[in-house]
């Protein structure tokens, strides 16, 4: 019995260690999340491509035409169980990057698959690569020295990336359409944001607030793009798996409520997504439409493919 007891307690003692949070390449991390971020990125080696290479003991992925977007599903799939957690990133007094994979939400778990990918394929597979990623992939200019300096908008993110030719909007070649609406929904609602709601007596948080306002601003001088409900269904055959899917917000001034990376299966094109509803990354049981169809307050959806 006292063995058993000593087992346990040495074994509760080690996940209590694994959890810790340390700082690791610039970013407030685990030593579990840097182990299974470098697994991920280990048994990358092992994804085969159009153009599988045999009997060659030095060559790469892109040597065997595997894709960005291949890659990007891999990871969503070594993912699958992960635990959701809202609010992943508010942790801490000041803003400092946060790298998890043994806990997500749903544009986290996406931002994680897509940045695991960019660092294999710059021929990478240590957390160090990653962590740069990431950092360059969640605050503007690779700053990070506020709660402003993240970018909080999934239009902006995207915008972003395509700057850099990472990404690109494939929603209106998909039959999508052009819309007015107007993001502001931060700046006016910043009682709701732990680091915002003291803006009326506090300094940084004033200025936070006033530079999400700026963001909102340059967002709204281009019209958004998504593909009505209606249209989902058709579109539908454009998709690939590994498009990062964005359901758009009913919500005034939100933009995007929900994101997922497309899953295409046995001619379901279905998704995989951080859910909070079944509170883990999962592999969705409903097709893209299908999902947007039980969703109160969905107008739609936005497509981006990586390139």
């Amino acid at each position: 019995m006292k063995k058993a007891l000593s087992i346990l307690t040495a074994t509760l003692l080690v996940s209590a260690v694994s959890a810790q949070e340390i700082h690791r390449a610039g970013a407030v991390t685990t030593p579990r999340d840097i182990e299974r971020a470098e697994a991920v990125l280990g048994g990358m080696d092992h994804v085969v491509g159009p153009q599988a290479v045999s009997d060659c003991t030095t060559c790469t992925i892109l040597d065997a035409g595997v894709r960005t977007a291949d890659l990007m599903v891999y990871a969503g799939r070594y993912l699958l169980g992960t635990p959701y957690v809202a609010s992943t990133l508010e942790g801490g007094t000041k803003e400092e990057l946060r790298i998890y994979l043994t806990k997500t939400d749903c544009i986290l778990f996406v931002e994680t698959c897509l940045n695991l990918a960019l660092t294999k394929m710059q021929g990478h597979s240590d957390f160090d690569a990653l962590a740069e990623n990431l950092r360059q992939s969640r605050y503007r200019d690779g700053k990070v020295s506020c709660y402003a300096d993240r970018i909080h908008y999934t239009t902006e993110w995207i915008r972003l990336k395509e700057e850099k030719g990472i990404l690109k909007d494939i929603t209106l070649d998909l039959g999508g359409v052009k819309t007015d609406k107007k993001i502001f929904y931060m700046s006016r609602n910043y009682k709701s944001y732990k680091h915002l709601k003291e803006a009326d007596s506090d300094p940084e948080a004033a200025r936070n607030r006033e530079i999400i306002a700026g963001v909102e601003e340059r967002l709204n001088e281009v019209p958004q793009t998504y593909i009505p409900a209606a249209r989902i269904r058709e579109a539908e055959a454009g998709i690939r798996s590994g498009d990062i899917i964005c359901y758009m917000s009913g919500v005034d001034g939100l933009d995007i409520a929900h994101v997922a990376i497309a899953y295409v299966n046995e001619g379901k094109v279905g998704f995989m997504h951080a859910s909070q509803a079944d509170g883990k990354v999962e592999i969705d049981p409903l097709s893209i439409a299908d999902y947007v169809k039980s969703r109160k307050n969905c107008p739609g959806i936005k497509v981006v493919r990586v390139l």
